[in-house]
């Protein structure tokens, strides 16, 4: 949209005043010396940083964006773009609550981004789960709040947009519920640090785990599943699994391994599980899978002397 400053800003103004629960406006103003209005791609950014919000803040439900329309006002060097919100509940029906608590949720992670001294997760977490609660998305069911890492991968979409921008431009974000201005000059340079994981060191177990590829590589790195999770094990030398890299011992996907092993877990500031690492002290015994038209599991001889091309290794027992 172009024209003289006045007539564009009456425009502007008419189209915030008509936002409805389902709309969002970004605005990108360059400064009064800037040679014309902010690019594209920038902007895309910042698209890309509210919809990591509103996902975040979603839980389950569908959230969909579209683009109404790109305003450029001339005169004031700047860039806006309309965009509009589909968010769909469990139900399957569009929920205005819903809408509601995504707009006013993305502005408090703006609001918190920007302007809390300590930069505490939780108190984000707090102010979220309040806005949560004071709306009628907790009628008939508790709200699934965001856990922390999915609160700071929306921090850390809006720290690429603020990194794509020039220190001299002014972001603002409208909805019908409330509007944020982004403060450029307040950068966090590695989100991950938000998340003031706690480690536990060295809290052994014994565990099972089956092999879902042996290490033909020899990184000692094994992959394995535990459960129905599929981890990276690293295996300490002098294992069992020793015998494994010198090609005196066959283990093939499928086998499982019977392992003393040392946990590393990371935990969030809300007491999730981030991250665990396995890290593989002493393998107890190497429980092989049957063989389908093989020799017998209890019956497979040790050939230390007949062993084939490496991954195909003839079986024993050690």
């Amino acid at each position: 949209m172009s024209g003289d400053d006045t007539q564009g800003r009456h425009r502007f103004a008419d189209l915030l005043s008509e936002l409805t629960d389902s709309d969002l406006v970004i605005e990108v103003a360059g400064s009064a010396g800037s040679r014309g209005a902010p690019k594209l791609p920038p902007i895309d950014k910042l698209r890309t940083a509210v919809e990591a919000s509103y996902r975040a803040l979603a839980g389950s439900s569908d959230v969909d964006f579209s683009t109404v329309a790109v305003l450029e006002e001339v005169a004031r060097h700047s860039l806006s773009l309309w965009l509009r919100v589909d968010a769909r509940g469990n139900a399957g029906a569009g929920d205005g609550s819903l809408l509601k608590f995504l707009a006013r949720g993305t502005l408090a992670i703006i609001a918190w981004m920007d302007g809390s001294p300590t930069l505490q997760l939780a108190d984000l977490q707090q102010a979220i789960r309040v806005l949560a609660w004071g709306t009628s998305i907790t009628t008939h069911a508790h709200p699934v709040l965001p856990s922390s890492v999915q609160l700071v991968d929306a921090v850390t979409a809006w720290q690429e947009a603020k990194a794509a921008l020039e220190g001299s431009d002014s972001v603002r974000i409208f909805t019908n519920n409330g509007s944020a201005e982004l403060d450029l000059s307040k950068r966090i340079d590695d989100p991950r640090t938000l998340l003031l994981a706690r480690k536990l060191v060295n809290h052994s177990a014994d565990m099972i785990f089956v092999v879902e590829m042996p290490d033909y590589q020899t990184t000692r790195e094994w992959k394995l599943k535990h459960g129905g999770t599929t981890t990276i094990a690293y295996c300490d030398p002098g294992t069992l699994l020793d015998k494994f890299y010198k090609r005196e011992l066959d283990i093939r996907p499928g086998d499982a391994l019977r392992c003393k092993v040392d946990l590393e877990t990371s935990y969030g500031p809300d007491h999730e599980v981030l991250t665990e690492r396995y890290r593989i002290v002493e393998i107890l015994e190497v429980l092989p899978a049957s063989r389908a038209g093989g020799e017998p599991d209890a019956a497979r001889p040790e050939r230390a002397t007949e062993r084939s091309a490496f991954p195909e290794l003839e079986s024993t027992n050690s």
